[in-house]
């Protein structure tokens, strides 16, 4: 995969955490979403579960891309 911003190949590795959330708040602290926040990234597994989300990373410029679509998400 090359990188949407500066061409250079991407490296493909692993996002390690044991719970994460990518939120629309940025001063929401909680470990799950409220009600009617927007989340496009909901790791909901145990904090003593390892868990990995799939990534890339460019080495250049240091961007990261997350495919989010296997995972808990209520954008639409």
């Amino acid at each position: 995969m090359k990188c949407p911003y500066c061409e250079t190949a991407m490296m493909k590795g692993y996002l390690h955490a044991p719970r994460a959330i990518w939120r629309d708040n940025e001063y929401h602290t909680g470990l799950s979403p409220r009600k009617n926040e927007k989340y496009a990234l909901f790791l909901r597994l145990p904090l003593v579960t390892p868990n990995r989300v799939e990534s890339y990373c460019c080495p250049k410029c240091k961007k990261m891309i997350i495919d989010t679509a296997e995972y808990a998400n209520n954008l639409e």
